[in-house]
């Protein structure tokens, strides 16, 4: 197949181009829609507003009236709340005041705090009132100047197990209230409630519900009661007696009603049909004008996507696509230059793994054919017999000597190569840095080290005694190797969220650049006598514990080596 030129390219892709196929729906999205409302709206303008005046009226009167029921709900679970009091029906019978009905009386006054409610009213059983207990909104009569408060000509309604009463509309010094009472509850052997208790609820904290309903010109709500009374928002009596428009029940007997003023929507201000076709017209020409502009800059914006997707095909990891402002495209530009630098780290990371599988390969095996035969020459030098010359001795202790040497530099071999799985269990941190303290406090004396705890001891982590013991053992040997002029050794803890941070650091000769960056790598010593496992294994061995290991150090300013651990319940089961 004839591979195709750049022109060429750049034809077929605009060809098959979804940037074409987006600008061709985008602008039959925009412009079709546009073009049918214009003609719905110069055909069915004012009938269609009418119809939306209504549907907003009826939504706002939906609105409302949940907003009413849920009035009365709450206040339906006031009282029942009050009505469940202990010792509530001795309200009847006896002193409010008395010290034995104390601490209900408390009760009902946190109840009621509330500027809706008036107060606490008590009834006997033929509706007689013998208590009112005030409440924040109180004042005047039955609370203050007499117990003045008659039932008689209020209508009362059945609500479930309550009964509504009223409302009394407001009079001249007096506001309008309603009752909603439930019966008291019967003591042992009685057949009858002795009593009702009822909330005293101000009428004018119902109507004022009303307020979102009235805002909406045209249009005046209304509460009708069971006895054919309307009130306003005010909460006085309604003196229109226009029919209702709309109306619909919230309590048994209570309506919330919508007087129509004006049925028909006033057009004084409505724009004459050719300005309007004209002014449509404009808009079609800008809004493709528009997607004109953001589809040729959309295009421009995919050409470094594209150069660098085939970089990336031609292996080259290291591509960077400029990133402008703060869009889509920029976003997708930063995420691929991201993905390319994580392709490269995850390449880099598998060769590591590669060579670290490779090398514990290799250390495995070379560790099994030195082993044995060491072990024998070990056997054979110690059978050699005993003379007086000093000279044979000396010679002897220095053979076994260095083949304990290589033994320990096979054992650190298998420890890197197979190091077996940890038996993890909680513990403190400062138990694993006692226990090293009081192993390495005479060593650190005798080197003029001072060694010191601090900071969080108690913080605990889940790991294999053993193992972080030998790293830790492994760090502070370390430490203690780099200060032969003696210094300060500080083993500290820290919690970060859920973490434990155990941090080892010195005041000893510290590493150089070169010299950190290699620290880890197996075989890898600046000292003579080392075998550059140590700070492998250690690092391992912290992995395979769920941890981390960083190291951070300057050259003659110390070293401070941090083991992270997550210190989280809920990771470990």
């Amino acid at each position: 197949m004839q591979e195709l030129t750049g022109s060429q390219k750049k034809i077929s892709l605009w060809r098959h181009s979804f940037v074409r196929r987006y600008l061709v729906i985008a602008l039959l999205i925009a412009v079709l829609p546009l073009v049918v409302v214009t003609w719905l709206y110069d055909r069915f303008t004012g009938e269609l507003l009418e119809d939306l005046g209504e549907q907003k009226v009826q939504y706002s009167m939906n609105a409302t009236r949940a907003a009413l029921s849920g009035f009365l709900k709450a206040r339906k679970f006031e009282l029942e709340t009050i009505a469940d009091l202990p010792n509530i029906e001795r309200f009847v019978s006896e002193d409010p005041m008395s010290s034995e009905l104390e601490p209900t009386h408390a009760l009902i006054s946190f109840e009621t705090d509330s500027f809706d409610i008036y107060g606490v009213l008590f009834f006997d059983a033929q509706w007689q009132l013998q208590t009112a207990l005030p409440g924040v909104a109180s004042s005047g009569p039955p609370y203050w100047g007499g117990m003045e408060l008659s039932l008689d000509g209020l209508p009362r309604r059945k609500f479930a197990d309550f009964w509504l009463i009223g409302p009394q509309e407001p009079r001249p010094g007096l506001s309008g209230w309603f009752l909603l009472a439930a019966p008291l509850p019967m003591n042992a052997g009685e057949t009858e409630s002795p009593g009702f208790v009822a909330l005293h609820i101000r009428f004018s904290s119902l109507t004022e519900l009303l307020k979102n309903q009235s805002q909406i010109d045209g249009f005046t709500p209304l509460i009708s009661t069971s006895e054919g009374q309307r009130f306003t928002v005010t909460g006085r009596v309604a003196q229109d007696q226009t029919p209702s428009w709309l109306s619909e029940e919230f309590a048994p007997g209570w309506s919330i009603e919508v007087i129509k003023h004006h049925p028909d929507v006033d057009f004084s201000q409505e724009l004459r049909r050719p300005a309007f076709l004209m002014g449509a017209g404009v808009s079609v020409l800008l809004v493709i004008g528009l997607f004109m502009i953001v589809i040729l800059r959309t295009k421009r914006r995919f050409g470094p996507l594209l150069e660098g997707a085939e970089a990336v095909s031609r292996g080259d990891w290291n591509i960077h696509i400029p990133s402008k402002g703060h869009d889509e495209f920029t976003l997708m530009a930063n995420a691929f230059n991201r993905m390319g630098g994580r392709l490269q780290a995850l390449i880099d990371s598998r060769l590591e793994v590669e060579k670290k599988a490779v090398l514990g390969e290799f250390s495995a095996s070379i560790a099994h054919e030195v082993r044995n035969p060491l072990a024998t020459i070990k056997v054979c030098v110690q059978s050699f017999p005993q003379d007086d010359n000093p000279r044979n001795t000396e010679l002897i202790t220095l053979v076994l000597e260095e083949i304990d040497r290589v033994n320990e530099v096979v054992e650190n071999l298998l420890s890197f190569a197979r190091p077996y799985d940890p038996e993890r269990v909680w513990v403190t941190a400062g138990d694993l840095l006692r226990r090293l303290a009081a192993l390495i406090d005479p060593l650190a004396a005798r080197e003029n080290i001072h060694l010191s705890l601090s900071g969080e001891l108690d913080a605990p982590l889940c790991v294999d005694e053993n193992q972080i013991q030998q790293v830790l053992m492994n760090l502070a040997l370390n430490s203690i190797q780099a200060m032969p002029e003696g210094g300060e050794l500080n083993l500290d803890v820290q919690t970060l969220n859920d973490k434990t941070v155990i941090n080892v650091s010195d005041t000893g000769i510290g590493m150089v650049a070169e010299a950190l960056d290699r620290a880890t790598e197996p075989f890898y010593t600046t000292r003579s006598q080392g075998t550059g496992l140590g700070l492998s294994i250690s690092k391992r061995l912290v992995q395979l514990n769920g941890g981390d290991l960083r190291i951070t150090s300057e050259s003659e300013a110390g070293t401070r080596v941090s083991l992270t651990f997550n210190a989280s319940k809920d990771s470990h089961g």
